[in-house]
């Protein structure tokens, strides 16, 4: 068993369960994001914040699926198979393999805040990992070795 300890962190106006990761994508270097665990999002979606810091070329690749975030279109840009990588408990890295998407807003002028990354159910499932909520407020993702 292992636990990837989750932060509470304020997001899209509410208090959200949150984790801290890493991306690798080909021979670039990895890029830090944080994103927020949500088991009502069916995809694993990087924000185009996070990854316009990168030298990925996502801009190249044709849109794969338009969803709605509230009152907001994004259009899901594949990027494939990636590596996230996050820290247990204990400091040790955790690899895993993942189908990502960037999220791009479809909207005119200007978004008051910057769209979030998501870790949804699609990661959760196809890594058999819960979230385990607890009274002290230490959440997790917990799952076997």
């Amino acid at each position: 068993m292992f636990k990837i300890p989750l932060f509470s962190g304020k997001s899209l106006g509410f208090e959200r369960d949150m984790a801290t990761f890493s991306v690798k994508y080909g021979n670039l270097p990895n890029f830090f994001c944080k994103g927020i665990v949500d088991t009502g999002c069916p995809f694993t979606i990087i924000s185009e914040s996070s990854i316009k810091r990168t030298r990925i070329p996502y801009n190249s690749k044709p849109s794969k699926y338009n969803v709605q975030l509230g009152n907001i279109n994004m259009d899901l840009i594949e990027l494939g198979i990636c590596e996230i990588n996050f820290r247990n408990e204990n400091g040790e890295i955790k690899k895993f393999e993942q189908e990502i998407y960037v999220g791009i807003p479809k909207v005119k002028g200007y978004l008051s805040q910057e769209l979030p990354s998501f870790i949804g159910k699609d990661f959760l499932n196809n890594h058999s990992l819960s979230i385990i909520n607890k009274k002290e407020g230490n959440n997790c993702l917990m799952g076997d070795d």
